[in-house]
This record gives structure tokens, C-alpha cells and sequence, in this order.
């Protein structure tokens, strides 16, 4: 298997595109950074007793909590 052809970038395409592709890296790299803050506060709160979590209570809202009603039109999905 060998390559046959060759096609270079074409520059103006980029250009047009670049700003775009350069707010959509930095937008995936701002949220990376704010998941990686917001999940190391929560950690050092767990860990400082700062944060408690009822196992029991969360098990009795999931037993209280009612079964969704079918949504119009035919768009079921399943519950589980």
C-alpha cells in the first residue's frame, strides 16, 4: 500500500476557521480546568467532613420518588 496523492492544507479554509477553532480548544480547556477545581473542593471537603451523605436518605427519596408519566406524542423512554 502506497500513497498516490497528495493534498496540501488549504490555508484560506484555516484562516476563515481559526478564530473559531481557537474559542472552541479554549472553551473545552476552561471547562476541563473548572471540572478539575470543582471536583478536587469537593474531594478536600469530603475529606474535611465538610460534606456528609445520608446513604439512608437518598434511598428513601429514590423509593418516594413517582414513576414518570408517559410523555406525549409517542416519546417514551425507557425508565430503565
Amino acid at each position: 500500500m502506497g500513497v498516490t496523492k497528495r493534498n496540501d492544507a488549504d490555508l484560506a479554509e484555516f484562516a476563515k476557521q481559526r478564530e473559531q477553532l481557537r474559542q472552541t480548544m479554549l472553551s473545552e480547556r476552561q471547562s476541563q480546568v473548572f471540572g478539575d477545581y470543582i471536583a478536587a473542593v469537593q474531594a478536600r471537603m469530603k475529606r474535611d467532613g465538610k460534606i456528609k451523605i445520608y446513604d439512608d436518605v437518598l434511598a428513601t427519596l429514590e423509593e418516594e420518588e413517582p414513576a414518570a408519566a408517559p410523555m406525549p406524542g409517542g416519546l417514551n423512554f425507557p425508565t430503565k
